[in-house]
Parts: C-alpha cells; structure tokens; sequence
C-alpha cells in the first residue's frame, strides 16, 4: 500500500492506508526507527482491527497465536474476498498480491492497541503486516461503551495529578516535613513547656 493520494483521501476507508515514513523530521526528534506522523483519537480508536499483509499460505492459527499474547479474542476471521469485491477499484485500498486481509476483535482496547503498537510494520512468515484501527466495524452500544471507558480514564488520571500536586505543595510549605505533617520547633513552644536536654536528680538531705 502507497501514501494517500488525493482521491483516497475522499473515501471512508482511507483511514486504513498505510501512511509512507516521514523523513524530514529534525534531528532532535528523530527516533531510532521510521514512522508515519498519524494521530489518533478516542472516536478512532477500537477493538476491531484489520491485518494487511499476511501471505496467502493458510496463516489464520499461526496469526491468532502472536495475536492471544496481548490479549484475549472475541473473533478473528479472513475478509479476504469481501474486501476486494469492496474496493475492486481502488488502488490505494486493493490488498497486495498473494496476501491476506483478516478482522481481529480483541476483548478489551488496551490490548487492541498494544497489539497494534507492537506487531504493524513487522515481519510475519516473509510479509509485512500493517495493522490499522476499524472504528466503522463497531455497534453503537460499542461506541458508547469506549467513550465512558475513556471518561473514567481521564478522571483517575486527573484524581492522581491532584493528589501529586497537593502532595508536592504540602512539602513545599515552611515546617511541614515530606509526609504532610507540621513539624514543631523548641522555639515556636510556649513559654514553661522547654523542656531541658539534661536533667540533675536532686537528693534531699533529712534536716539535723
């Protein structure tokens, strides 16, 4: 699959070219390998991804294998022949010869991501896989169900930085130690209550 081209840009499943590497970056931000400048969103993100590149030699338990060590599966199928007929005329969006194109649905979106992050781009049985999001495949109470996982995420994170930053305002404040409590110097005690750092013991003599 080439970069986007003008007219793949205007179909809805553009989303799933495979975007050339960015060779321009300056030096400061260059990583150790290349990468494609792409941002995702809540709304494009998903459980259901589709596996580009996976040569045409039976590989359905052999990809299902390297997929279950992120995660569990709710389904993984081959969209080979639906996806052609689909996109017969389409250059851009047409799989590459002798490949396969299968739907991977994970049980949970972490897991779909950290597949993604770690298997697209890489060698599989001599192809290249390219892995991309499939938001289109989801139901609505799907949709509904990821943007409140994402509302109660942003909330625990938001409740930890408040706890960090009050935490770190509290040690910053003059005599309060590191763990929030108020330390007392001898000086700011009230007058009667030093009490002396060495102590006499008397004896009293019985009188003659």
């Amino acid at each position: 699959m080439s970069g986007p081209s003008k007219q793949a840009t205007q179909t809805p499943d553009s989303h799933h070219i495979r975007y050339q590497y960015c060779q321009n970056r300056p030096l400061y931000r260059s990583s150790r390998q290349l990468t494609a400048v792409r941002v995702y969103s809540v709304a494009n993100e998903s459980r259901h991804l589709l596996v580009f590149g996976v040569p045409q030699i039976n590989l359905l338990r052999e990809l299902r294998q390297d997929l279950v060590r992120f995660g569990a599966l709710e389904s993984i199928s081959n969209i080979t022949e639906s996806w052609q007929q689909e996109h017969e005329g389409s250059n851009e969006l047409h799989p590459e010869p002798f490949t396969d194109v299968f739907h991977v649905c994970f049980a949970k979106l972490e897991k779909a991501r950290q597949a993604k992050k770690l298997l697209d781009a890489r060698n599989f049985y001599g192809g290249i896989l390219h892995i991309s999001y499939a938001p289109e495949l989801e139901s609505l109470e799907e949709v509904r169900a990821k943007l409140s996982q994402r509302r109660s995420e942003v909330r625990f994170r938001l409740k930890i930085d408040r706890g960090r930053h009050s935490k770190k305002r509290t040690a910053n404040l003059p005599g309060v130690s590191a763990g929030g409590q108020r330390e007392l110097s001898v000086s700011s005690l009230p007058a009667g209550n030093h009490s002396s750092t060495k102590t006499t013991n008397r004896t009293t003599k019985p009188g003659r």
